[in-house]
């Protein structure tokens, strides 16, 4: 037995064009279009079967030259894309979870020092060290990672 390589749903609710967000796809469907998705996302967008309801599975992908007399079909390009951006976004807060974690391994007078250097902010040398690490947080939340 084949693994199924997608599973056609049809999008039957009333926003047109409906943007999924919530599965974080990135897929964009009009009333009536159907789309053949991997079976995870299928599994997860037919759970609203308000909106969405089961058209087929497909077997296999379509041949090279089967796709040509029909309108082309952005799915996988589109899956690909979110999927990239979800890599970046991943990626940029990893980064920044691994940059408040430099900052709560500092002293008080690192953090002070760290926040004139990469921001150009003065911090009082008075102002007691768990409202120094707060407001060095929020140079990194405001300002972005140096």
């Amino acid at each position: 037995m084949t693994q199924p390589a997608g599973i056609a749903v049809t999008y039957t609710g009333r926003d047109d064009p409906f943007i999924d967000r919530l599965y974080r796809s990135g897929l964009t469907f009009t009333n009536g279009q159907t789309r053949t998705v991997p079976p995870t996302l299928a599994e997860r967008l037919l759970r609203h079967s308000d909106v969405f309801q089961p058209a087929g599975v497909v077997q296999e992908p379509p041949a090279a030259d089967a796709g040509k007399s029909e309108a082309k079909d952005d799915t996988d390009e589109v899956l690909e894309q979110a999927q990239k951006q979800q890599d970046e976004l991943r990626k940029k807060e990893d980064e920044r979870f691994a940059l408040l974690d430099q900052l709560d391994a500092m002293d008080k007078t690192a953090l002070i020092e760290w926040a004139l250097v990469k921001y150009q902010q003065r911090i009082h040398p008075n102002t007691g060290e768990a409202k120094v690490r707060e407001q060095v947080k929020g140079f990194v939340d405001q300002y972005g990672a140096p």
